[in-house]
């Protein structure tokens, strides 16, 4: 997988802020990038859903400018997170990806939020990775085990163990895509994915750990991979 990998996080699992939570996350984000370099995305989660429905009921109608307000939120909550890991990572987030690039020269773990009207942060991660070089980004969930053949899942359904981006594309196909609405993963998303041959692995973040477990090779949650999964016998 390289040296680079992106980790994707729900703004739900980091917003309110909980300091259980941030502690668990932030020494796990430190014993992982010991051993290799980190972009992490931060969504908006119910900061942005919040700002974006009160600007809504205010008049505020354009999407762009909507987008912009969700991609504050994204920002705020990648910033604090930023402020806490210092001097691990700079003490703010990369708002292009020219600054991810210039503040990965210097560090080992580099936040980012939103990027820009119309792309959602799984955009960014997918961007992300593909800038640096990564093969892989983990993708935090709230609560969500992974990705099930239909959203959201049966009673007692499990999670796909592995599944391609086809696939993938098949199920988010109908889900709704406006701002601080976007499901799961988005198209420009499994665009970057295709085109640079990028894996995603969907699990539940509510124990910040499993980033390490992944890494170390556990099966956990949900792989897609571009080239599809092998057969089993």
């Amino acid at each position: 997988m390289g040296d680079w990998v992106v980790v994707k996080i729900s703004g739900s699992l980091v917003y309110p802020p909980r300091g259980d939570y941030y502690r668990m996350l932030l020494s796990t984000l430190r014993r992982c990038s010991s051993s290799r370099r980190m972009v992490v995305v931060v969504g908006g989660g119910p900061l942005a859903r919040d700002a974006i429905k009160a600007l809504r009921a205010a008049g505020l109608h354009s999407r762009s400018l909507l987008d912009l307000a969700g991609i504050a939120a994204t920002r705020f909550n990648g910033r604090l997170l930023s402020l806490a890991l210092y001097p691990v990572s700079p003490p703010r987030t990369a708002e292009t990806l020219d600054e991810l690039i210039e503040m990965a020269a210097s560090y080992r773990v580099v936040f980012m939020g939103g990027l820009q009207p119309g792309q959602s942060t799984n955009a960014v991660a997918l961007a992300a990775a593909e800038a640096v070089g990564a093969k892989l980004v983990v993708n935090l969930l709230s609560g969500v085990a992974g990705v099930y053949r239909r959203f959201p899942p049966g009673d007692g359904e499990k999670p796909l163990e592995c599944i391609s981006l086809d696939e993938l594309a098949d199920i988010v196909r109908e889900a709704e895509q406006s701002p601080g609405a976007y499901k799961l993963i988005d198209h420009v998303a499994l665009g970057i994915a295709r085109r640079s041959g990028i894996s995603i692995v969907f699990a539940d973040g509510s124990n910040p750990t499993v980033i390490e477990r992944i890494l170390r090779g556990e099966r956990l949650g949900t792989i897609v991979r571009p080239e599809g999964c092998p057969t089993r016998g």
